[in-house]
């Protein structure tokens, strides 16, 4: 086991050092483009990881839509209200009901 801090096993080493390039270079890809940033079942633990920077994208990119699902934690800054959505309801739930809808796919080219 490990705690859960900063170190080679987390937040570090060559496996997140890959995956933190792979994200950065989705981010200059999307600049200025039409873009959803999505999340998922994050709360208020450590917002400044995930919700701060998607807030912030979506922010300086006025084609971005900001989606946040999460049944307490769903919350659209004030600056973002015309381009952001809160879903409050259960990720499990809405998941079950877009597949339900027929939504089993989504590609990154549609």
């Amino acid at each position: 086991m490990l705690e859960w801090v900063r170190g080679y096993e987390f937040l570090e080493g060559q496996h997140y050092n890959n995956q933190y390039a792979k994200y950065r270079q989705f981010i200059q890809k999307a600049e200025g483009k039409k873009t959803v940033y999505l999340e998922l079942g994050v709360g208020m633990m450590a917002p400044m990881f995930i919700k701060e920077p998607f807030m912030n994208l979506t922010y300086q990119n006025p084609q971005a839509t900001y989606i946040t699902v999460n049944p307490k934690d769903a919350i659209v800054p004030r600056e973002l209200t015309d381009r952001g959505i809160a879903v409050k309801y259960d990720l499990v739930k809405v998941l079950a009901n877009l597949k339900e809808c027929g939504i089993s796919r989504i590609s990154a080219e549609d």
